[in-house]
């Protein structure tokens, strides 16, 4: 699979930033599971190999940033980044779902033992 693959099919174009507005934030935060950025990374690493063009962790930080709608978790030990996905209809999304339920649960912001705030995504409207 491919890196466009991934984004277009593993995980679902509805999940993208594309007004970049609150409404929008609302709707795809209403229809998707928090993936911590590490885990995500992860995921994307067991789907794209090096050999289909697969993105450095600093480069796929930056799509994800660009593409997806993320709260950072501020915690004691540093931040953590959580994406808002919506998984796509990808057949290997479905051989993999029970996996991929269970790798996100176990990282879920829940576990966050020092957590001290949240920060939601932003958009580009004026507050």
């Amino acid at each position: 699979m491919k890196t466009l693959e991934f984004f277009k099919g593993f995980v679902s174009p509805t999940c993208h930033k594309i007004e970049h507005n609150t409404a929008e934030y609302d709707t795809v935060r209403e229809h998707s599971v928090l993936v911590k950025a590490t885990t995500f990374y992860e995921i994307y690493k067991h789907n794209v190999f090096v050999t289909d063009g697969r993105l450095s962790l600093q480069d796929f930080y930056r799509v994800c940033g660009q593409y997806l709608y993320y709260d950072k978790y501020v915690c004691e030990h540093g931040t953590e980044f959580y994406y808002h996905i919506i998984w796509g209809d990808h057949p290997m999304v479905d051989l993999t779902k029970d996996l991929i339920a269970q790798r996100v649960s176990a990282n879920a912001p829940e576990h966050l033992q020092d957590l001290q705030y949240v920060v939601r995504a932003t958009s580009r409207e004026k507050e």
